[in-house]
């Protein structure tokens, strides 16, 4: 099951928008953020802590402190 949503991010001064999707299945989850035109993956790691993946590591790496940023707005719309 797919949910859609908008993530706003403050970040450095600015306010920032990104889309996002929660993909669910049996008790696994997964959040895929688009981040300037660059999906990134967050899913739980084996001590249910949030880590990112980007999907395409041939590309220009995100700011790490955004993606800190986003992974703590994140941890408030997690599956119980």
């Amino acid at each position: 099951m797919e949910h859609y949503f908008e993530l706003p991010v403050s970040f450095k001064g600015a306010e920032r928008f990104f889309n996002g999707r929660l993909v669910t299945a049996a008790y696994d989850y997964k959040f895929f953020v688009n981040v300037d035109g660059q999906e990134l993956v967050f899913e739980p790691d084996d001590e249910r802590n949030l880590r990112a993946l980007q999907e395409r590591p041939d590309t220009k790496p995100v700011d790490t402190e955004l993606v800190k940023q986003i992974a703590l707005l994140l941890e408030g719309l997690r599956p119980q």
